[in-house]
């Protein structure tokens, strides 16, 4: 149920669901209340405006993502805990794995593994994610006996519930977590409840510093390009939001 009611609120944080949103309230309010609707529309456009900025997004990112950075070299845990996303399955006419943007996470637990950080690794996420995840730690030289999966999981809290037996089983008490940088900060929180060490290793930023250098660069040939709005700049913005959402609705189901 709570995995639906997630799946149902992230549509809204979208282009799409947003727009769809703002229509759906101006249809019901166009008729009996139309300065309402008109000052509605109004105000509806200016958020677009500020969250599809590039500007604003990239420094929201940052904001986000620049709150752990990766463990120094030579970081050791009892495993490396890596939540499975971005593969496709080998189905025609793929021929092998595929990667997108989050396979960053698989690639990172491989080299964590490879510079001895841990004798383990661990593989939580869908049945799908793991199994492709799986077959690419392989393909990346990670022994078969030194993987483990948990592959039951449909979200975050999800992740950690089905992870703490095997964590408790294997006696694990400190992990290098191994996730996308912008979802670390919700990641930290929910497995540190589970009352173990948790190290962040992130991976997969959104804003580099020259990222950030170049957009803070400011000259009036590109000062146009930079505040226009883009669906691309809103949609980060809109991730973004969604962490600091769920990160807050976890605390608050902590402290209750």
């Amino acid at each position: 149920m709570l995995g639906l009611l997630i799946s149902f609120l992230k549509q809204f944080f979208s282009p799409m669901g947003f727009a769809a949103l703002l229509l759906f309230i101006t249809l019901f309010l166009i008729k009996k209340h139309p300065k309402t609707a008109i000052w509605f529309v109004l105000i509806c456009l200016i958020v677009v405006g500020v969250l599809g900025n590039p500007v604003f997004s990239m420094f929201l990112t940052r904001s986000m993502e620049w709150r752990h950075m990766p463990p120094a070299q030579g970081a050791k845990a009892d495993a490396i805990l890596v939540l499975a996303q971005g593969t496709l399955p080998a189905d025609t006419p793929r021929q092998r794995v595929e990667v997108q943007d989050q396979a960053d996470r698989l690639l990172y637990a491989a080299t964590l593994y490879q510079q001895q950080a841990a004798p383990l690794v661990i593989i939580s996420g869908s049945a799908s994610q793991t199994a492709s995840a799986h077959t690419l730690l392989l393909e990346l030289g990670v022994p078969k006996d030194a993987i483990l999966v948990q592959a039951q999981s449909s979200n975050l809290p999800t992740d950690a519930e089905l992870t703490a037996p095997i964590l408790a089983l294997q006696e694990v008490k400190h992990i290098l977590l191994v996730t996308s940088a912008i979802h670390m900060d919700r990641a930290y929180f929910v497995f540190r409840q589970l009352g173990i060490e948790v190290t962040p290793a992130p991976t997969d930023y959104r804003v580099s510093l020259q990222d950030w250098k170049a957009l803070t660069a400011w000259d009036w040939r590109s000062l146009i390009t930079k505040l226009m709005p883009t669906s691309e700049a809103f949609n980060q913005s809109a991730q973004v939001l969604w962490e600091y959402f769920g990160l807050a609705f976890y605390r608050v189901k902590a402290i209750f």
